[in-house]
């Protein structure tokens, strides 16, 4: 993720002599002409298609737009904006991390007006606030879904708790079961929770993975190792993905980014919903790719006017750059994407979905969750036991984390 920003510091601050029309601009508002915009972003692969749409917004704009990928970490993104050739604003950066530049004080508030909440998928928009403040605006979503064989499944069972009975037949399910971010859904359907969320807040002092709910889940999950062995220890994500492509196994759960991998391997596979647990949707972390503005930015108004033109012409673009799903709901409805099955799957999916915690102390659980999955998977604690454990230790990681602020 950490990458040098050297090019980006190199960059020259460029004057324009042009008026701005405003005629071409995303809000609709008169953006006046002036200093060249630098865009960083995170997208690689769209990286030549963000340029594209930044040249159509700056010809209409009388400025110059410069796009340069980078992944920055904040403390890169904090030197880099005391720079007068740095960045005025970050365009599609995984809104896990949004909190982190938010924490650090790098980030504008999103104009009231730029866009409407309701537009957007659910998710997306959760993604977008930090304690109860809008701080980015959502670009594209992604979440994971149920892939299945199918030389091996005719049909796709309509409840978890059917499908393990059936897989345990008839060639097994994998996926990293020792991550939260694949086992949200199962704690979510009976009633646990990471953070408390309420008024688009987290409360990091209220967590929900150790109520009875979770430790109803944490047993399901435990049954699918120790009771159904179709699932050890040793499986991870990589270890999954490649099992599924290979035809060792009749599920998987995955995302869009394994499809051409499928595809290319002649893997004989198609995707749905998750189906249901506990009689509930499955909820599955909804990952949302964001943009926001600099608040040492010279050039706000002008940086959330591209940042709006993007949201409101770049989604097909976007789509056929890197398949990257519209988070706007009008633009799902488009025709290309309408067309696309294995798209569809992950939208209706979506609709069920949400973010993981758009909170910095999110970041202490992934590893305090896998390890103590893998002791419940081992005899050493009941699922009860792996859950007490589990929010006694992320409640000591957090207040160390937070005991040097």
């Amino acid at each position: 993720m950490k990458k040098i920003i050297t090019a980006v510091l190199a960059v020259t601050m460029a004057v324009g002599m042009l008026t701005g029309c405003g005629s071409g601009s995303g809000t609709g508002k008169k953006v006046a002409s002036g200093e060249k915009l630098v865009i960083w972003t995170n997208m690689n692969v769209e990286v030549d298609t963000i340029q594209k749409y930044a040249d159509e917004w700056g010809e209409k704009n009388g400025r110059k737009v410069e796009v340069i990928h980078q992944s920055p970490s904040v403390q890169q993104f904090a030197q880099a904006v005391k720079s007068a050739s740095g960045p005025d604003a970050v365009v599609g950066i995984p809104n896990d991390q949004l909190a982190d530049y938010v924490n650090a004080d790098l980030t504008a508030e999103v104009p009231q007006d730029l866009y409407a909440d309701q537009d957007f998928s659910d998710a997306a928009i959760q993604a977008c606030y930090v304690d109860g403040k809008r701080y980015a605006a959502p670009l594209s979503v992604e979440t994971t879904a149920l892939f299945y064989n199918t030389d091996l499944v005719s049909e796709v069972p309509k409840t978890w708790e059917e499908l393990v009975d059936q897989a345990a037949a008839d060639g097994g399910v994998q996926f990293d079961a020792t991550s939260i971010y694949y086992d949200l859904g199962f704690v979510r359907a009976c009633g646990g929770y990471i953070f408390k969320y309420q008024d688009r807040a987290y409360d990091t002092a209220d967590i929900g993975l150790d109520n009875e709910g979770s430790v109803e889940a944490y047993a399901f999950i435990n049954d699918l190792c120790n009771k159904y062995k179709l699932i050890t220890a040793d499986v991870t994500a990589d270890i999954a993905r490649s099992n599924f492509q290979n035809g060792k196994c009749a599920y998987y759960i995955g995302g869009p980014w394994d499809i051409d991998g499928f595809t290319s391997a002649g893997t004989k596979f198609a995707v749905a919903k998750m189906p249901t647990f506990h009689g509930q949707p499955f909820v599955t972390p909804v990952g949302t790719q964001v943009s926001f503005v600099s608040n040492s930015s010279k050039n706000q108004d002008a940086a959330w006017d591209f940042i709006s033109y993007l949201m409101e012409n770049g989604a097909l673009g976007m789509y056929e750059a890197g398949d990257r799903i519209p988070a706007k709901l009008a633009d799902q409805k488009l025709d290309e994407i309408q067309s696309n099955a294995y798209t569809q799957a992950f939208v209706e999916q979506i609709n069920d979905g949400e973010p993981m915690p758009t909170v910095s102390e999110m970041g202490q659980l992934w590893s305090i969750h896998t390890n103590n999955i893998r002791s419940m998977w081992s005899g050493e604690q009941t699922p009860e036991e792996a859950a007490k454990n589990m929010v006694t230790q992320l409640k000591e990681a957090i207040e160390l984390m937070n005991s040097g602020k």
